[in-house]
């Protein structure tokens, strides 16, 4: 089953409770970047899930708040794969050059579960990185005390190397994590991760005065097998 979702890490276990601070030799993705995130990768998957991005909203402060439905708790309904890819949508962030970092990082939280904030199964989140293939490091988060509400994951961008044809993160109904078998809406906060180079890196306010007006400036970046 989890071969179809091509190479991967999963760290569960200990990596998945213990916390993470990212070093400045790993990358992760400004809010903007994390909002170019426009192709749903699960189409991949035969037959494809039905798990879709309700929602997805650059709040204040740092982060993308995302509502995903998965439409049921049976395979593979509760894998939803969001990514930048070089061959399909708009491929903004593919083909960056990431060979001087170790590791690509995000911080995921998870705000709600069908409304509630308290109680629900744990939902397994990752950093999706590839070229050829793609890897990312598991993390279990939940609202049930027994996971932590919030957590980083951070894969090796040897996996992306030497450019990144597919970037963005996962999230699924962990099997194991005790979930009704009732349709579920989550609510996940992605988040650059604190230490790490964000890409694209924000822009100071004073030179994006100076863009707008110089005319308008622009800006942005490039990524599947």
């Amino acid at each position: 089953m989890k071969q179809a979702m091509g190479s991967f890490l999963l760290a569960i276990g200990c990596a998945a409770i213990t916390p993470y601070s990212a070093k400045a030799t790993d990358f992760t993705l400004s809010d903007s970047a994390i909002m170019s995130l426009d192709y749903n990768m699960s189409n991949f998957f035969v037959p494809p899930p039905t798990a879709s991005i309700v929602s997805k909203q650059d709040i204040p402060g740092t982060g993308v708040q995302f509502t995903i439905h998965f439409n049921s708790t049976n395979y593979p309904d509760y894998f939803c794969l969001q990514v930048s890819d070089k061959d399909y949508g708009a491929g903004t962030l593919a083909g960056i050059d990431v060979s001087g970092y170790s590791n690509y990082s995000l911080k995921f939280t998870l705000v709600s579960v069908d409304g509630s904030t308290s109680g629900s199964g744990g939902l397994d989140v990752g950093a999706v990185i590839g070229g050829g293939t793609y890897a990312y490091q598991a993390q279990i988060i939940g609202l049930n005390g027994f996971f932590p509400s919030a957590a980083v994951s951070s894969t090796p961008t040897s996996y992306a190397l030497p450019t990144i044809s597919r970037i963005g993160f996962i999230a699924y109904l962990w099997q194991y994590g005790g979930w009704s078998d009732a349709p579920h809406d989550i609510t996940l906060l992605v988040e650059p991760a604190d230490g790490a180079v964000q890409i694209p890196e924000p822009a100071p306010c004073s030179l994006l005065t100076l863009g707008v007006l110089a005319l308008l400036g622009i800006r942005r970046f490039h990524r599947h097998p």
